[in-house]
């Protein structure tokens, strides 16, 4: 049976569901979800049924969100709750109803399963889920325990812990029923929703019992998938490395090689540009399974110059296709001709594109902040930066995609432009800037305290309208376009020198944009 190859799969969070205050009807699931689809690149849709081990779908295993309760304190779950059962009344259900729905347009549905959730809602709240309340010897903090707050160990404290048999298998269940029930593409395992699945000191050790649950997974889908003369796809989202990953208990070498996952989203697209995405293309080097570059909306990865960076960078790599994270409303002229020049790769390779660097202090310390900064490496910025001896200063790496010295010799780019944001920087200080060993004139830089800016969901509309938002800051801009840029790795030194003011608090290096331009 034949694999499908899908260029981009895009997650839906089942916002149908969860945020809407009025009635939800087929109509309603064509107007606000389907018709935002066509005539896009996405060939897939994974649509979040639920969290916390609470469903928002017509489930017979697991629970369905607000039953047992007669009032809820909250609009959105009332509504919720309402919706669910009215869509089970007039066609079967939300699941079986998007999934015709898209199989009608031509797009695969493939149910995303959160593998814990981390989010803080209350002890007695319908979204906390009774099997945690029934089976709190069987969550990561463990009953009466005192964890110091804020920490990484509090913020995944309250997830369910895979290490016990019982929470293996009430959620192997779950997924059974999701491929067995419903004429789905195959199904995600959204291991970065959230990623932490063990006491933080048993991770790396318990990661053989995640690869046994995977197994049993992919065996169960092969014989479902023989049943209905398909191959069912088993798709896993997981940390941006393979060392992380495997230190918080996913051996996803193993899963690759083995053959047991057919799709691997890899990132959670917080840090894309830092992540080294070819250890996964390599693994995946020879086998059927294919590797898939992680966008994140909510990282601030809206504008398109900084999406074409991306999306350079991920070809350049090797991968299969993208997976979009939090993108599911965006309108389909956006997604039509914004999407269609990521994959268009031809086209791609001269338009304009935004390369930066990532960030670590973007993810805090509570509830599912924490637990995605548990998953993540470090990443190069923010800098804290201090004077040092000449040769010396912070040295990052920038990863373009680009061949811009080609550009340069056929007439075909316009400028290079770098941008370096800080925190308080006085107005007599200067830097000793240099890419791949070349200085640049500090004398033909160009000061702005106007800060950056960056595209974002301004919520008039969930997840569907943008505005640009601000940050402050002082920018030091540089004209490059004469330094060598290569296609690869580059080196950009970046030293301080001290003017004679008081400096009262410590410069930082907060941003670093290239910008790629052609004519």
């Amino acid at each position: 049976m034949a694999r499908k190859n899908r260029m981009i799969i895009s997650n839906d969070d089942g916002w149908i569901m969860g945020n809407m205050t009025s009635e939800v009807t087929p109509e309603t699931i064509t107007e606000l979800m389907v018709d935002t689809y066509p005539g896009s690149p996405i060939g897939g849709v994974s649509w979040c049924v639920g969290n916390s081990e609470t469903y928002e779908y017509e489930t017979e295993v697991g629970e369905r969100t607000g039953d047992g309760y007669e009032h809820f304190k909250d609009e959105r779950t009332y509504w919720l709750h309402k919706n669910l059962y009215g869509l089970i009344e007039s066609s079967g259900g939300p699941l079986t109803e998007i999934t015709r729905q898209f199989h009608e347009a031509g797009i695969d549905v493939l149910p995303s399963m959160r593998m814990n959730s981390h989010y803080d809602v209350a002890y007695d709240a319908p979204g906390h889920g009774k099997f945690r309340r029934e089976h709190r010897e069987w969550l990561i903090g463990q009953p009466n325990e005192y964890i110091p707050r804020p920490t990484l160990e509090f913020a995944i404290a309250r997830g369910v812990d895979y290490k016990f048999p019982g929470v293996r298998g009430h959620l192997q269940e779950v997924i059974f029923e999701l491929f067995e029930k419903f004429d789905v593409a195959g199904v995600e395992l959204d291991y970065f929703r959230h990623p932490a699945f063990f006491r933080v000191e048993e991770a790396y050790s318990n990661r053989y019992l995640m690869t046994d649950f995977i197994r049993r997974i992919r065996k169960r889908m092969d014989e479902v998938g023989e049943q209905k003369g398909k191959h069912l796809d088993l798709l896993v989202r997981v940390p941006p490395t393979l060392y992380d990953s495997k230190r918080i208990g996913l051996d996803v070498e193993t899963w690759i090689t083995e053959g047991l996952v057919d799709i691997v989203a890899a990132g959670g697209g917080f840090m894309p540009f830092e992540q080294p995405i070819r250890e996964f293309v390599e693994v995946a080097e020879g086998t059927d399974c294919l590797i898939y570059g992680s966008f994140e909306a909510l990282r601030w990865a809206l504008d398109e110059e900084l999406l074409y960076a991306l999306a350079a960078r991920f070809w350049d790599a090797g991968v299969d296709g993208f997976y979009l994270f939090n993108y599911f409303n965006a309108p389909n002229e956006w997604k039509r001709r914004v999407l269609g020049n990521m994959v268009d790769r031809e086209k791609l390779a001269r338009l304009n594109k935004r390369y930066e660097l990532d960030h670590s202090d973007r993810s805090g310390k509570e509830y599912h902040s924490g637990a995605f900064r548990y998953a993540l490496p470090w990443a190069s910025l923010p800098v804290f930066m201090e004077e040092t001896q000449p040769g010396g200063g912070s040295s990052l790496t920038l990863d373009i995609a680009d061949d811009v010295e080609t550009a340069k010799a056929d007439g075909g780019l316009e400028s290079c432009i770098l941008d370096l944001g800080f925190d308080n920087l006085n107005e007599d200080d200067e830097l000793d800037v240099r890419i791949n060993g070349e200085a640049v004139a500090w004398t033909s830089m160009e000061r702005t305290e106007d800060g950056w800016g960056y595209t974002a969901f301004d919520g008039v509309v969930y997840h569907t309208t943008m505005s640009e938002r601000r940050v402050e800051g002082t920018v030091i801009r540089f004209d490059v376009t004469g330094l060598p840029i290569r296609k690869g790795e580059n080196e950009l030194l970046v030293r301080l020198i001290k003017g004679a003011g008081p400096h009262f608090e410590a410069v930082k290096l907060t941003e670093v944009r290239l910008h790629i331009n052609y004519v």
